[in-house]
């Protein structure tokens, strides 16, 4: 069904971001929900699906992105089994093995103070329990037993589909589907182990330490394993099922949201790639994120074409943006209508700035895909943050626009770009590369100016050569003449007529005195 819709030319209008076009959309709805039944392995191919609009119809992107990884809870007797395999040696960040709890010969009851084992959350790849630990709340959040070798067939078999889903999706030059399989195996690999999500919630808290309306639940380490996450449990509402609040408090809940997402993204480089609504949690005027398991993160070249693309769309600088997307996409002004690509980022902007309720982040693949960009796939997978966050903005605030929380961020960001002090450690860091420079500079300077003077020398040789190599030429042809005249005079002086031998003796005179003539010289 994917083929023929692919191939349809009627199919969704790519324009469509809403619940509109529903008869065209049969196909993706049964898509999705055989990824649902397949498990874990096919919902994460699907959701990271939901997020090329270049590969799929829109009509496909739009059911893939409903794609809910909840799954029917096992009996915590089954569970056991990840706690027996909960090796101390696989402990968080722990250098002695000596402190981390080791679950095997322990009955996990015994290790919490309180632990209800009816989970709170079910997924394909783990359940959720609450509990207490030294009297604080915890939620612990187990693996599946043995899901690992169910992934591990599934990741075969879509393999082994390559050839048949090139040959289905007709995907473009500029996609390369073993680059895309790739990022899917490690993507899918780092979810089964909670050690990595550990360590970015660990990175998360360290990022919102200093920031009050943000929460970021700590991780008990000690008691973590690569099966096995223990931290705080968040108190309040899922911001799904936030109700009976003033517009005034909602407004504020989305202000902080987009304010604390911008500065993930353009400040940190590190930022939460799931952000939906079962995943931001509030109370108090304050704001929680959970669930780490998917995160993106930019380099230094990225984040800044990032924020200057950012920058251009708010500061109205069609230039800038166009630029900034221009090296994100790694095309050249020589490559497109450079006049016609300005035009088009000129419209983005102003719906971006003037939006009336409407969501404005997927704009940037309708583009990209316009003028056969290449996208990297952190910026697909930011694009696709970017939108949960616009989505559950509107839920909160429907005049919501993100440009207005953008302001202070961008400002932080290009004032961190440029602190002095930033940049005086970088030349700190860098300082021995600089003295080492500095102390080769007077041989390196030495090896430059003996190279010229091999060079000049070189050249003088073979200039001199060749004035030698003239001068024997001239020699020898002056030295022929001469011969020549001798002989043609001997000639004369040999016929034995008065007025030849006059003239042949004056000739023959004329070269032997010319003849002595070169040889003195």
């Amino acid at each position: 069904m994917l083929y023929k819709d692919i191939k349809r030319n009627y199919i969704s209008n790519s324009e469509c971001t809403c619940n509109l076009d529903l008869e065209n959309r049969g196909g993706a709805a049964k898509l999705r929900d055989a990824f649902e039944e397949l498990g874990p392995s096919f919902i994460k191919l699907g959701q990271m699906l939901s997020r090329r609009p270049d590969i799929v119809p829109r009509s496909y992107v739009i059911e893939l992105e409903k794609l809910q990884d909840k799954v029917k809870p096992i009996d915590f007797n089954e569970m056991r089994t990840s706690f027996e395999t909960g090796c101390a040696c696989n402990a968080i960040g722990n250098k002695n093995e000596d402190t981390a709890v080791n679950y095997g010969p322990q009955n996990i009851l015994d290790i919490f103070d309180e632990f209800d084992t009816k989970p709170i959350a079910s997924a394909s790849i783990g359940q959720v329990y609450k509990g207490v630990l030294n009297g604080k709340r915890i939620a612990v959040k187990i693996a599946r037993p043995g899901l690992i070798d169910t992934i591990n067939l599934d990741l075969d078999i879509i393999e082994d589909m390559k050839p048949l889903f090139v040959r289905i999706v007709g995907i473009g030059n500029n996609f390369d589907v073993d680059a895309f399989l790739r990022e899917f195996r490690e993507v899918l690999t780092a979810e089964l182990d909670y050690r990595i999500e550990a360590r970015n919630m660990m990175r998360f808290y360290d990022n919102f330490k200093d920031d009050e309306n943000v929460i970021i639940p700590m991780v008990h380490t000690e008691y973590s394993r690569e099966s096995i996450l223990v931290m705080d449990f968040i108190e309040g509402v899922q911001i799904k099922d936030l109700k009976d609040v003033n517009q005034a408090t909602r407004t504020n809940y989305a202000k902080l949201i987009a304010a604390s997402y911008l500065k993930q993204v353009y400040i940190d480089g590190f930022y939460h790639a799931d952000p939906h609504g079962s995943n931001i949690i509030v109370k108090d005027g304050k704001i929680a994120f959970i669930d780490f398991g998917a995160v993106g993160k930019l380099d230094n070249e990225l984040k800044r074409d990032m924020l200057n693309l950012f920058y251009g769309v708010y500061a109205g600088n069609v230039e800038i943006a166009s630029d900034a997307f221009l090296k994100i996409g790694k095309l050249r002004k020589e490559d497109i209508d450079i006049g016609r690509f300005r035009r088009d980022m000129d419209e983005l902007i102003i719906a971006q700035k003037y939006a009336m309720g409407e969501r404005q982040s997927d704009n940037y693949a309708k583009i990209a895909l316009k003028y056969n960009m290449s996208l990297p796939s952190e910026f697909s997978t930011l694009e696709k943050g970017l939108l949960l966050i616009e989505s559950v903005c509107f839920d909160l605030d429907p005049k919501f626009n993100l440009l207005d929380a953008a302001k202070p961020v961008i400002s932080k960001a290009i004032w961190t770009r440029y602190d002095l002090k930033k940049a005086f450690e970088a030349i700190q860091l860098e300082g021995d590369k600089y003295i080492e420079t500095f102390r080769n500079f007077p041989a390196g300077v030495n090896d430059v100016i003996e190279t010229i003077r091999g060079y000049r020398f070189e050249k003088l040789k073979e200039s001199t050569y060749k004035v030698k190599r003239y001068k024997l030429l001239d020699r020898l042809t002056k030295n022929l003449f001469l011969v020549v005249i001798a002989l043609i005079s001997t000639y004369l002086i040999i016929l034995g007529e008065t007025n030849t031998i006059i003239l042949g003796t004056i000739g023959f005179l004329a070269s032997l005195f010319l003849s002595v003539l070169m040889f003195q010289k």
